[in-house]
């Protein structure tokens, strides 16, 4: 029996566990979830509180366990990108209901407030395990998006369940017989992979029936599934409504927890059982000492700092190199012309190709068909003084994150009256400067209008074939492009269609209204235009919509205000809090607040940061502000 040996059987939730979770959490009655909270790597906290019972937390650890406890834990310091989404949807909303687990081993909980549909709290114990958030079976939040043949789980995707097996507690005589008839192996793997009961209750069920797990499941399999039979009905009543807990010890060794007084454990030398009240606080025991959830790291201030000096680094050499590289070319051409002239007299003609490679002195250079060597040599000197300039801006910007690290005069963010807002003195103004713009996490630029004039002109003369439009669904919005990236890089992806949404929104009239999220939509280029339908007029900086739009529901009104690196330069800029987390650094988070308050935020936030008040006007939406501190 494997049940022997003094380590313990399992490392995570049987099918019977989940079924006695999801009892405890009836029995507690109507709960409404307060905040949620990390605990560490795929591990939250959802705190609960009832009318009558009083305050809970209902820690949820993927792939491994659950508990409904009374005591919360410790918690993160700072919030994860999922977590805030989960708060988002969930903070306040009633726990209406916890489904049957039907055999397998995954937690669903469901949720609803007011009038604004269903929500479900998935759970998943098996595999890897993961965290799901579902409003009306489309995906709002996951924790790990991933892709099978049979389903596909990302945000935005409808919600298709795992493949289920048979409910095996709930199998007649009749169907045990057939399923032990049919079997291959011996008794114990049958009940434990085939059946789906795992291998703690595998044995179990084959200790309380009297039958020898090893013998071929096709022996005397009338008897013994009518055995069987019994003994699960057995097991589920003692699980019962209000499931107690029992842990089970050889010395100080945790071997085991169950929601059942378990008959295997009884025969062993030496193995001592502690019962509990309640199954989530033996399970809490045993869990915490076999598959503990890591305790939240001690968050270090400085960290993302170094990451900005370690990436600004990065791209100070790969521009360094870039440098070397077009210098060297200019030069080849000077110190090789007259073989640069026969290079290109014995090429193909102009139109076939724009350029020809040609080696000159070890160098291999693009020399144009339609321009001399000289016109070549010096538009690759024009472009490496450009690519000198950026480099200036960014040895620039990482002697500003340095001084940061030291604790030096920049380390708070003030600078001098002309320097103030500007955290890099910078050779040039790009042309996104002049519209409401950010990168996302992706790396991809978003560019948006600041009114009806900028609307149109971002549209009629920057949006690309490959670019993409985006409107949040309100009237009056900016128009909004995602800039496609250079060839070689990778298209906007999911993450980068949602950051930009959310700040199609945060700039829309929604954000003056004090509303908390909106939706927005995306389409291609080809279907937006000026042309209206008959008797319908087009007013200035709008744009008809031909063709199904692609929606971007429940786009949360915040932005996070910093500085973001972008081609080795630093600028301030508004954006959705995770992008700047991921390319920058977040100084606050902003969301709407009342607008006759908005003159004393922006005076609180000019001195805290040391930006002008006059670049802190360009970068916030119309409205009122309210500040939370990161």
């Amino acid at each position: 029996m494997s049940a022997a040996g003094a380590v313990p059987t399992k490392d995570r939730f049987t099918s019977l566990d989940t079924l006695a979770i999801v009892r405890e959490i009836r029995a507690a009655g109507r709960l409404f979830i307060d905040k949620v909270f990390d605990v560490g790597p795929d591990a939250w906290e959802v705190t609960l509180r009832g009318p009558s019972k009083g305050r809970w937390a209902l820690l949820l650890a993927s792939g491994r366990y659950a508990a409904l406890r009374r005591e919360a834990g410790a918690h993160a310091e700072e919030l994860s990108h999922l977590t805030r989404e989960l708060r988002r949807h969930l903070s306040g909303v009633a726990l209406t209901g916890v489904a049957e687990p039907q055999g397998e081993r995954m937690l669903d909980l469901e949720a609803r407030r007011g009038d604004s549909g269903t929500l479900r709290l998935i759970v998943e114990f098996f595999g890897k395990g993961n965290l799901l958030l579902l409003r009306e079976n489309r995906i709002l939040a996951v924790a790990h998006a991933q892709t099978w043949a049979h389903r596909t789980v990302r945000v935005g995707a409808d919600y298709v369940p795992p493949p289920l097996h048979a409910n095996p507690w709930k199998m007649g005589a009749a169907e045990l017989e057939a399923s032990l008839a049919r079997s291959r192996t011996d008794r114990v793997r049958t009940l434990a992979a085939q059946l789906g009961f795992g291998g703690p209750i595998a044995e179990e069920l084959l200790h309380r029936s009297g039958v020898v797990g090893t013998d071929p499941a096709t022996q005397d399999v009338a008897r013994v599934a009518a055995s069987l039979h019994r003994v699960i009905a057995e097991l589920l009543a003692e699980v019962g409504d209000a499931p107690r807990g029992y842990l089970y010890r050889r010395d100080e060794v945790v071997l085991d927890v169950e929601p059942f007084a378990s008959h295997r454990w009884e025969q062993e030398t030496g193995v001592r059982v502690e019962p509990f009240d309640r199954f989530s606080d033996a399970a809490f025991e045993y869990f915490g000492s076999v598959a503990p959830v890591t305790a939240p790291p001690t968050v270090d201030p400085l960290a993302e700092i170094r990451r900005q000096a370690a990436r600004q680094t990065t791209a100070i050499v790969a521009l360094k190199a870039e440098a070397d590289r077009l210098r060297a070319q200019a030069d080849a051409i000077f110190a090789n012309y007259a073989s640069a002239e026969r290079a290109l007299e014995g090429s193909a003609p102009a139109d076939a190709v724009d350029a020809v490679e040609v080696e000159l002195g070890g160098t291999t250079v693009p020399l144009r068909r339609d321009r001399s060597p000289r016109e070549t040599a010096q538009e690759i000197y024009t472009e490496l003084k450009r690519i000198q300039s950026k480099i200036a801006g960014a040895e620039a910007a990482l002697k500003a994150t340095e001084a940061r690290l030291e604790g030096g005069p920049l380390a708070s963010g003030a600078t001098s009256k002309a320097e103030a807002g500007r955290p890099v003195v910078r050779r040039k103004t790009h042309w996104f400067e002049k519209f409401h713009w950010f990168v996302t996490s992706e790396g991809v630029l978003v560019v948006g209008g600041r009114d009806a004039a900028t609307n149109d002109l971002i549209v009629r003369r920057y949006l690309g074939t490959n670019d993409l439009y985006i409107h949040a669904d309100v009237h009056g919005a900016a128009s909004v492009i995602v800039k496609n990236p250079p060839a070689g890089s990778p298209p906007p992806g999911p993450s980068s269609l949602s950051e930009a949404g959310q700040w199609a929104v945060s700039y829309s009239k929604a954000w003056r209204a004090g509303h908390a999220a909106a939706d927005a939509f995306w389409v291609k280029p080809d279907q937006v235009s000026k042309s209206p339908a008959s008797g319908e007029f087009v007013a200035r900086g709008a744009w008809v919509i031909h063709g199904t739009k692609n929606w971007l529901k429940d786009r949360p009104l915040e932005l996070g205000l910093g500085e973001v690196d972008y081609e080795g330069e630093t600028f301030w800029t508004a954006a959705p809090p995770e992008a700047l987390r991921a390319r920058g650094r977040l100084r606050l988070v902003l969301t709407p607040g009342e607008d006759r308050d908005r003159s004393k935020r922006e005076l609180e936030i000019v001195r805290e940061l040391g930006l002008s008040r006059e670049l802190l006007q360009r970068l916030l939406p119309a409205g009122g502000v309210s500040i939370r501190r990161v």
